[in-house]
């Protein structure tokens, strides 16, 4: 049976997290009126009746927002935002009378679409075609330049933090899935980097325990997944929002330095000190960036860490 639902899930998941109807268009709103203040930007109530935008600017720019409920095809995605341009826009003329006296003299000049990805050209082509509808109703609140534009999350991605951090809701950046053979292909030509987490590894057990070799490659395993996970992650927070990303690469190599003179001394159990470091990273991480959800924090907590065995600074004397 066809379907075109791609995951069981009940929310729309984004780079930054997932969301549904709802938590969509409340972080939407904290991101208008950051983004748009000095226009004066004005929410609209959507009780009693639903006119088909969430708010306006004084400066001509209108907006709704829209999340599907979960993820799909892009041929479905195109189809339910198509739809739902199509009944929002059109609520402009069915709602003309209610909606001149909300605007009060600002001539529209944009209706945007807020939603967190489109896919498909075919929707700039229908919001195309439907200023041409519009334009020729003749409405007294359009401008002569109207036209219907698409916003998706990457118009956000200054505000987004702010918004999630001042929020219940937390900023989840989820590494992007390296395949098998990446990560095989890296570990024949960095063969001197697993070697090191191979040897700091077996540092971690006590020398007469058994089993150990297979403990280590499953842990030098994780440890290469880690490391790309962080990459990863590293990557999408450097375009997301590059001021927290330069300060964090100062913040790591601060507590990279204390790493290094912590590990130029003895342990009695190296890994009760690996587990003291990774609390040392976590607990930094978690003060300096707390709009970052759990998630985000141990994947990058733990991307140091391989970041450290596969490298120099975190050693066993």
């Amino acid at each position: 049976m066809k379907n075109d639902v791609i995951s069981e899930v009940t929310m729309y998941t984004t780079k930054f997290g997932p969301f549904n109807g709802d938590s969509w268009e409340e972080l939407i709103q904290i991101c208008l009126r950051l983004k748009y203040e000095s226009e004066q930007y004005q929410s609209i109530p959507a009780s009693p009746g639903d006119f088909g935008i969430e708010g306006f600017t004084r400066t001509g720019k209108v907006f709704q927002c829209y999340c599907p409920d979960n993820n799909m095809t892009s041929a479905a995605l195109y189809e339910k935002q198509r739809d739902k341009i199509t009944k929002d826009v059109n609520k402009l003329s069915l709602y003309q009378d209610r909606l001149l006296q909300i605007f009060d003299g600002t001539k529209i000049k944009e209706w945007i679409f807020v939603t967190p990805e489109y896919r498909m050209k075919e929707l700039v082509i229908h919001c195309n075609n439907k200023v041409e509808e519009l334009r020729q109703l003749n409405l007294p609140f359009i401008d002569d330049d109207f036209r219907v534009i698409i916003h998706d999350i990457g118009n956000f991605t200054k505000e987004i933090p702010i918004a999630l951090n001042g929020g219940s809701q937390k900023l989840m950046i989820n590494p992007k899935i390296s395949s098998t053979g990446t990560m095989t292909s890296w570990k024949e030509q960095e063969n001197e980097l697993v070697g090191n987490a191979i040897r700091k590894h077996i540092k971690r057990f006590p020398a007469d325990m058994n089993g150990v070799t297979k403990k280590v490659n499953d842990l030098t395993e994780n440890t290469i997944k880690s490391y790309f996970d962080r990459e990863s992650i590293l990557s999408r927070w450097q375009r997301l929002h590059p001021q927290d990303y330069d300060k964090y690469l100062i913040l790591i190599s601060q507590v990279e330095e204390t790493v290094k003179e912590q590990c130029m001394f003895p342990s009695d159990n190296n890994n009760e000190l690996y587990k003291s470091l990774r609390t040392l990273v976590d607990k930094k991480l978690r003060e300096n960036f707390t709009y970052l959800d759990d998630t985000t924090i141990t994947n990058l907590t733990n991307g140091v860490i391989a970041d450290w065995l596969l490298r120099c600074p975190l050693d066993f004397e």
